[in-house]
């Protein structure tokens, strides 16, 4: 009997978001828009020692990775941008 893997969702830091979204030259802003939650919840996040509901991380992931952005976390978690995986591209 085989037991199938569960995907893991890498969930970011304010830090990695914050630097994820300086990577394809949004603004806080254009990130709200994409992601369907104010902008004021994407500035407090990415100041830090805010706490944020998972769903709306799933969100604000989500919108990132939608546009090539890759999340990994461990020992050394990093942000990078991937084109080839985008589904949208960054305008």
């Amino acid at each position: 009997m085989s037991i199938g893997k569960k995907s893991i969702r890498v969930l970011p830091s304010y830090r990695q978001v914050k630097a994820a979204r300086q990577l394809i030259d949004w603004t806080q802003e254009d990130l709200a828009a994409a992601a369907g939650v104010g902008r004021a919840t994407v500035e407090r996040f990415e100041k830090g020692g805010w706490a944020i509901q998972t769903a709306t991380l799933v969100k604000i992931t989500e919108a990132l990775e939608r546009r090539g952005i890759v999340f990994t976390n461990g020992d050394n978690p990093t942000v990078s941008l991937q084109p080839s995986r985008a589904i949208i591209p960054p305008t």
